[in-house]
């Protein structure tokens, strides 16, 4: 059983079909932000039809989740979700923040996983990393969930005391935090370049725990949704909009 694996979130997307038991059978990854023009499906079509895998022939197919580029994730669900409807496979998902956790763990330690939230915001998670089973959990010891419950929004200042003592500290916003994470971590806490998760990390952390995998998933979106009335007839009184 082989399965598609595509994370679209950050600036080096990438694809990878992966075996049942999380074997690497080939993989691809693209420098430059997530492009919204579809000539990536087609590259994607022609690297399954080089390595002989037929879409017909996979089980399913598993994304990243973000956060990161709105744009990309929801490119890549939509994308996949076109793939899965003629056969009726399942799309699932995990956070691709946890797939990046699990990229940069050196054996079994813990990874703080720091971000660009915009509105004058930074997100993170803290995660307990097995890399051996292929296993993230949070840092309190619950299992992900792989939705927007699992990250804190914190503004730039309160970082530091949000992001528990002694994790290894990592961002694909490096070029744009770098001050910031300086300021806030100790040089040995910091992986002091941009990396960025991985299609094959994605793939392998859903394909080894089923049981947390987010089955027709949407993109981890950490704000609420901005909505302005258009009708005044129609909008709350004043004391419900408070």
């Amino acid at each position: 059983m082989r399965w598609l694996a595509v994370d679209r979130s950050s600036a080096n997307p990438g694809m990878a079909v992966l075996d049942n038991d999380g074997a690497l059978l080939f993989g691809r990854a693209w420098d430059g932000e997530p492009s919204r023009t579809p000539e990536w499906i087609a590259e994607l079509a022609q690297g399954l039809e080089e390595n002989g895998v037929a879409v017909a022939q996979l089980a399913g197919f598993l994304c990243g989740l973000g956060p990161g580029s709105f744009s990309g994730i929801r490119a890549c669900l939509s994308a996949l979700q076109g793939l899965a409807l003629p056969g009726g496979k399942p799309v699932y998902g995990v956070a691709s923040a946890a797939a990046l956790a699990l990229g940069q763990a050196e054996g079994a330690e813990c990874v703080t996983v720091v971000g660009d939230a915009r509105r004058n915001r930074l997100w993170s998670v803290s995660y307990r990393v097995d890399a051996a089973a292929q296993r993230v959990r949070l840092y309190d010891g619950r299992a992900p969930t792989h939705t927007s419950d699992d990250f804190l929004l914190t503004p730039a200042a309160e970082l530091a005391q949000a992001v528990p003592a002694g994790t290894r500290v990592v961002s694909s916003d490096w070029e744009r935090l770098s001050v910031l994470l300086s300021a806030a971590f100790a040089p040995e806490r910091l992986v002091a370049r941009a990396v960025f998760p991985k299609a094959s990390d994605v793939g392998r952390l859903a394909l080894f725990e089923p049981g947390v995998r987010v089955f027709e998933p949407l993109p981890v979106y950490l704000h609420p949704a901005v909505a302005v009335a258009e009708n005044p007839a129609v909008s709350p009184p004043p004391a419900e909009r408070e």
